[in-house]
């Protein structure tokens, strides 16, 4: 159930109802309501701050919420409910640059959804393959980042950041200007034959 799981989760990641209220930009009465099963107030927008403060994927809560509701009669849906619920299934497509500062695209990729989903709106993702830019055993050479240019990043978030005249890849510090947030790296493989 949602609200076992989330708070089974707000708990894991030490979090009061109040905490998890502020990082997900959402009324602490909510949260408590979610933890007494109470989904009626559920939108996609609430999910969306929810699974970002619980730093767990959106479809992990859609699943609990459209699992509640599935023996319920499709013809009781609004249209915008039942697109909504589609929307979530569908990848988003992200296009590929071969660089930073490129503008052509050189390939596309499909992300998951909710990688495109930020306070309930599409963000523009955008993918820049790695051919000089590695971090850690996180980014290697050659990989696809998916970034976001308008999301709000979170302490410790990998984001790009110039630094003189070079991008680097770096975890975020309050306060800090960067390029783009990092959502997703994509893992290139060769093939075999």
């Amino acid at each position: 159930m949602l609200s076992e799981y989330v708070k089974e989760t707000r708990t894991k990641r030490g979090l009061s109802q109040a905490e998890l209220a502020k990082l997900a930009d959402l009324s602490a009465s909510f949260i408590c309501r979610i933890e007494k099963g109470d989904y009626k107030s559920v939108t996609l927008a609430s999910l969306s701050k929810l699974s970002r403060a619980l730093k767990v994927p959106i479809n992990e809560l859609s699943n609990f919420v459209l699992d509640k509701g599935h023996r319920e009669d499709l013809l009781k849906k609004t249209p915008y409910e039942i697109m909504t619920e589609l929307q979530l299934s569908l990848p988003a497509i992200v296009p590929v640059y071969a660089a930073i500062d490129s503008r052509q695209i050189i390939e596309y990729v499909f992300v998951p959804r909710e990688l495109a989903l930020s306070g309930g709106r599409e963000m523009k993702l955008i993918g820049i393959k790695s051919s000089d830019l590695e971090y850690d055993n996180v980014v290697h050479k050659g990989d696809i980042i998916i970034c976001g240019k308008d999301m709000e990043p979170a302490p410790g978030d990998l984001c790009l950041k110039m630094e003189g005249d070079r991008m680097v890849i770096t975890p975020y510090k309050k306060k800090e200007d960067i390029f783009a947030l990092i959502v997703q790296v994509v893992r290139v493989v060769k093939k075999l034959n």
